[in-house]
């Protein structure tokens, strides 16, 4: 073998391990947004690049196609080793990048194929070896430099349409999401089967002969990575109108809580109105009994009527009748479950503070703790200050486990359902239309849920 035919094998080997070092990074790269640690993003790239190189250089060689099929299944397995979360998204992340790996690299070589055929081949001649493999090199890093290109606007594109990664993924929208990968990784495997059996048949190349079919493959991969991206985009749209309409019924709920709350104060003033209307004859009637010595009696009356000034006088009183009512709510709910509940919150007096918007986060808030308080004594307490313009309302319960935050100031939520998740969002919501925010925060067995507002 001659010192030319060694460089050409020598380049064509580092060429092809420099494209699969490159894929695995980028194949990191694009999971990276999906998973709890970034490091978990580098042992995917590690376990791709290390398997495609070990059965790149081992013989017996297998097909592509089966060894990048390894190659991304071993990847899988390193994600799901690094974060268990979210198996139905792994499995589309995994068959995405398979299908965007062939795709990609089929373009570039279409365009490699152009490129090789006006330069090297024009330049076939025993004097002119070592310019050949000049060229050979050029045309080695064009298609690197092109897979590189393709790879990483496809990607790109991808995370960027993906807006919703932290999203539990059922099997029904994993299904609708890997169709067309699976369409346009079958369609590569077509088109490269018909080149296979056209050579093998006539010792022609198909693209030679027909110039058109390597347009139409071209075509048909670009199609098809677009094809990935459109229906991520409508998915993630789909999503969003969930999104709203969850927060619709949230809303509609939060209404329906709110006229309960305002009938439960127009009970509370009807009954307070009614005591009153009758204060005069209970006066009467404790005179009389009094007068005629009835000592006991008068004390037995006196104590019934002081048990209906209780039943009707809220224990807690915020300045926000409103408020009264949802704060006796949870503190009757408390008492129930044997939960201290303790109150110091003061209503703000003569401000923009909508009470509708302060029921919001009071609903969504107490409904957190009593879902989520727990250990050996559990309790919930809530309090209130105001410092000239800016309004805080800090909101404590027991709980002994951990909250996982992930990469959000705000935890995950551990719990199924549609509308789980959705407190804290609108919590912030509320606090944000004054200008302000939330913050939580854990420690000691204790999540405290701070909330600023501008009320002036």
């Amino acid at each position: 073998m001659s010192l030319v035919e060694k460089c050409w094998m020598v380049t064509s080997k580092i060429s092809v391990i420099a494209l699969l070092m490159i894929t695995g990074i980028y194949f990191g790269k694009f999971v990276c947004p999906y998973i709890k640690k970034k490091k978990g993003a580098v042992a995917v790239s590690i376990v791709y690049i290390t398997i495609m190189l070990v059965l790149y250089m081992i013989p017996p060689q297998i097909d592509n196609f089966s060894a990048y099929l390894i190659g991304v299944i071993a990847a899988f397995l390193a994600m799901y080793v690094e974060d268990r979360r979210n198996i139905y998204q792994k499995i589309f992340l995994a068959i995405t990048f398979f299908s965007i790996r062939w795709l990609t690299v089929a373009m570039a070589a279409r365009l490699d194929d152009l490129v090789t055929k006006a330069l090297v081949f024009r330049n076939m001649s025993a004097e002119k070896v070592w310019l050949q493999y000049g060229l050979y090199v050029g045309t080695r890093v064009l298609d690197i430099v092109l897979c590189i290109a393709f790879i990483a606007v496809a990607i790109g594109l991808i995370n960027k349409a993906y807006i919703y990664k932290k999203d539990e993924m059922s099997v029904k929208e994993m299904v609708m999401l890997i169709i067309p990968s699976l369409v346009g990784v079958t369609g590569y495997g077509i088109l490269q089967y018909y080149l296979m059996i056209y050579e093998r048949d006539t010792g022609k190349n198909l693209i030679d002969t027909y110039g058109f079919y390597g347009a139409l493959s071209f075509l048909h991969y670009l199609i098809s990575i677009v094809a990935i991206l459109v229906v991520i985009v409508m998915f993630q749209n789909w999503k969003e109108m969930q999104e709203e309409q969850r927060g619709q019924e949230l809303v509609l709920n939060q209404i329906s809580d709110m006229k309960k709350h305002i009938e439960e104060v127009e009970k509370l003033y009807r009954d307070i109105r009614s005591m009153r209307h009758d204060m005069g004859n209970h006066i009467q009637t404790l005179e009389h009994l009094v007068a005629h010595n009835n000592m006991d009696d008068a004390t037995e009356y006196l104590e019934h009527l002081k048990n209906e000034w209780d039943e009707v006088s809220p224990e807690i009183k915020t300045g926000s009748p409103v408020i009264d009512v949802i704060l006796m709510e949870k503190l009757r709910e408390a008492k129930e479950r044997q939960i201290r509940f303790l109150s110091d919150f003061h209503y703000p007096q003569n401000t923009k503070l909508n009470a509708f918007d302060l029921s919001v986060i009071m609903n969504n808030a107490l409904n957190n703790c009593m879902e989520n308080v727990s250990g050996d004594d559990p309790y919930i307490s809530i309090s209130s200050f105001r410092k000239n313009s800016i309004f805080m309302i800090t909101i404590k319960n027991s709980f002994g486990g951990q909250l996982n935050f992930g990469d959000s100031d705000l935890p995950e939520t551990t719990k199924s359902g549609r509308e789980h998740g959705m407190g804290l969002n609108n919590i912030r919501r509320v606090a944000r239309m004054y200008m302000g925010d939330i913050s939580l925060e854990q420690g000691n067995e204790e999540v405290i849920l701070s909330i600023m507002m501008q009320v002036e």
